[in-house]
């Protein structure tokens, strides 16, 4: 909103608690269906533009022209510091024709006694939601290949516009700002925005901007911060020592960043994620907990196993309660959020009814909650769970093809071995019936030492599998058992609605209590190829061959160890796999050409996974071919659309416009574009091509910008009875008749 544009009819003297009750609905991500603006990525971005007005006194041009680059990471007596590099008017400096110039200014703060007040979070959780949190299309702003190579992280934009190298527009800007007041109830005309977001339980007369870091006022940093002095300042969820495991998984990118391939810039970027991702963790311990529907508290890094672990860690220390009354402005809050764990008293139908019947509702609503807080909890074991029996899986599966290629490499030894033989009977050496004796031996060797270590290989490869799918159901169950809300009985005039929530839970979250796989031999058909006619010998060569054929024994008569019929299954279905045979070549004659042979292993292969195999290949199947970082953003920009919510005229051109740019940058031509679309997309950018062609057009006419016409247009459109719409401009255009820009009338 325009620092000037808030209303001046407010008289109200505005209190840290008025503050308090507009951002808690944002950390809350409650009442958002009143709007259908608020996304989870613009909620997080309406925080940070409020929280940089109220922590470092900045104003709304100065927030939309921040970038990445001019947040300083450092330590001022030892504490974290973010400091932040913004344009401001000089007044000192003001010339007659040039008017007041704008010089660089900063302006710092330490983390807050109160995470909700909290710059520091509100600024890491908003660059979290840009990397680890995708959009309603299931994609990402930054992908982790390109983000730190291809793009200069410095250069974008801090509160994103259209695109990450956009600012956010005054006209985005301020309809965050209205829907954001509305989830907190509030009117935008009844309400001085800036005097709000300027509110603090303390007064000083000193500025926090300076014109240099070492001139900061640190005083005034730690009164806003909540704090008198040095002495007294103490961020008890400081103490939290995250696992670097976890961190690391917070902009994985920081680490590739080295000093030898990137600009100091840079490399001040990467110092910045470092010291956010760390307070984040140490903050989301009470976010979590108290605000498990904000976005970051469903995401999948703070719902996976190992946050859960850290945060039960800190509950196990007797730690969570000190540092959530010590670190939220009112942790005794009725309204505040409970942990989707913590399960509160039922309320009594008939006591409800009795004294007020319309509260059912709000019985109906908590009972909903309750429900949904059970089915993400089901989801995420069943989705941990899912992941680990990949992996686990993919593992056996690249262990099995090591042990199938060594068993390859082997087959085309003996391949070559019998080559080799062959080349000696057909010499005149005198040396070479001894030389084949040898031969022979060491081939019958080599089989047979192979064949027991490549048979025992893939057993111990198979048990193992068993173990550890064995482990991880144990876990998943016992996880279960710990994350698991106790029951309480329901009302007993809803029986129906418990036993829907009982009925339902067995069948969705409880796994099997012991892994089963099936093991079946290959089918010979499929499998195993017909057998190859012998090679013609030498009329003198059988003889030879025969006085051995009673040595070792051929490798088609060597049978494995018989392996059971049935192994307990996994999940209560059973495993198949498969594994291609590979193609080999052999020589039977030096002169000849070499042809394409099938080998026969050595053994019968069990077939382990069969189903499971088909499962993944269904899923793999539905899933979307790799693409590059490139490839994938083109495939985004190709399918954006044109907003159906971009209902001003500076919207829908940005938006216009926004489209025009990334088609370009992409090489997409229009018509490539609307391939892509049907004919309602068709249509609707050709209604807002009317009104584009009309202001460039008249621009031309009256040699004047762009923004000039605009400007006019959007006056005339305002400026009536009832405001034109812009279908209705649109229609006028089309029709032919006149607008005439220098009547406002």
């Amino acid at each position: 909103m325009s620092d000037s544009e808030d209303s001046s009819l407010d008289v109200n003297e505005y209190t840290i608690e008025d503050y308090y009750k507009l951002v808690k609905p944002l950390l809350q991500a409650r009442n958002t269906s009143n709007t259908n603006y608020l996304n989870d990525h613009k909620l997080l971005r309406t925080l940070v533009d409020f929280n940089l007005s109220h922590s470092l006194s900045l104003k709304n041009l100065a927030k939309r022209e921040l970038e990445i680059g001019d947040l300083i990471p450092t330590k001022i007596n030892y504490i974290d510091t973010l400091v932040v590099k913004f344009s401001a008017a000089d007044p000192t400096a003001f010339a007659p024709t040039t008017g007041t110039p704008y010089t660089t200014h900063y302006a710092g703060c330490f983390r807050n006694r109160y995470v909700e007040f909290c710059p520091h979070f509100a600024i890491s959780a908003y660059l979290f939601s840009r990397f680890h949190i995708p959009d309603e299309y299931g994609s990402y702003e930054f992908i982790f290949s390109d983000s730190s190579k291809k793009i200069s992280l410095e250069n974008v934009k801090l509160i994103k516009g259209n695109n990450k190298l956009s600012a956010i527009s005054y006209s985005q800007q301020h309809k965050s700002s209205i829907n954001a007041l509305s989830i907190s109830g509030l009117n935008y005309k009844d309400v001085n925005l800036t005097k709000l977001l300027s509110t603090h339980d303390i007064e000083t007369t000193e500025k926090l901007a300076s014109k240099s870091i070492q001139s900061l006022s640190n005083q005034v940093m730690l009164n806003l911060s909540g704090f008198r002095n040095f002495e007294e300042y103490s961020i008890v969820r400081n103490s939290l020592e995250p696992p670097e495991s976890l961190l690391n998984k917070i902009f994985p990118f920081v680490d590739d960043i080295q000093p030898e391939s990137y600009s100091k810039e840079m490399l001040q970027v990467k110092e910045l994620l470092i010291m956010l991702r760390k307070s984040l963790v140490q903050d989301m311990v009470i976010i979590k907990k108290k605000y498990p529907l904000n976005p970051l508290s469903k995401s999948d890094l703070f719902s996976s196993i190992e946050f859960l672990e850290f945060l039960n860690s800190v509950e196990a220390a007797n730690m969570l309660d000190t540092i959530i009354n010590q670190s939220m402005f009112s942790p005794d809050d009725d309204k505040t959020e409970s942990d989707v764990d913590d399960t509160n008293s039922w309320p009594s139908v008939n006591q409800e009814l009795e004294s007020n019947p319309k509260d059912l509702n709000k019985i109906i609503e908590f009972q909903n909650n309750k429900i949904k807080a059970l089915d993400h909890l089901v989801n995420n074991v069943y989705k941990q769970q899912q992941e680990k029996t990949n992996e686990l899986l993919r593992s056996f599966i690249d262990n099995q093809n090591a042990i199938f290629q060594n068993q390859s490499e082997a087959l085309l030894k003996i391949s070559n071995s019998i080559n080799g033989l062959i080349i000696l009977l057909t010499s005149q050496n005198k040396n070479a019936l001894s030389l084949v004796n040898q031969t022979l031996q060491e081939t019958s060797n080599y089989i047979k030492t192979i064949e027991q270590t490549n048979l025992q290989r893939g057993v111990d490869n198979t048990v193992e599998l068993l173990n550890n799918l064995s482990q991880v159901q144990a876990g998943s169950q016992q996880q279960q058992q710990q994350q698991q809300p106790p029951q309480r009985p329901l009302p007993s005039s809803q029986p129906s609605t418990a036993g829907s929530i009982a009925s339902t839970q067995p069948t969705s979250a409880a796994p099997a209590s012991q892994p089963q796989i099936a093991l079946q031999p290959p089918p010979q058909a499929s499998s195993v190829p017909p057998p190859v006619a012998p090679p013609t010998l030498p009329p003198h060569l059988p003889s030879l061959i025969h006085q051995h054929s009673q040595g070792p024994s051929p490798p088609s008569h060597i049978h494995p160890p018989q392996v059971p019929a049935t192994v307990p299954s996994v999940g209560g279905s059973q495993l198949q796999h498969t594994i291609p045979l590979q193609a080999h070549q052999y020589y039977l004659n030096p002169t000849s050409t070499p042809p394409q042979h099938r080998s026969t292993p050595m053994s019968p292969i069990p077939q382990i996974a069969l189903q499971q195999q088909q499962q993944q290949q269904a899923q793999l199947s539905q899933q979307p071919i790799n693409l590059t970082p490139q490839q994938m953003e083109r495939q985004r920009a190709l399918h954006r659309r044109l907003s159906r919510q971009a209902t001003t005229l500076f919207e829908m051109w940005d938006d216009f416009k926004g489209l025009e740019k990334e088609l370009r940058d992409h090489d997409i031509t229009v018509t490539e574009w609307l391939k892509i679309h049907g004919s309602s997309e068709r249509q609707f950018r050709h209604t807002r091509l009317k009104i584009i062609k009309f202001i460039e057009e008249e621009a031309v006419r009256r040699r004047t910008t762009v923004d000039a016409v605009k400007e006019r247009l959007h006056n005339k459109m305002r400026n009536r009875v009832r405001p034109w719409t812009l279908d209705e401009v649109q229609r006028m255009l089309t029709a032919n008749k006149r607008i005439d820009l220098d009547d406002n009338s």
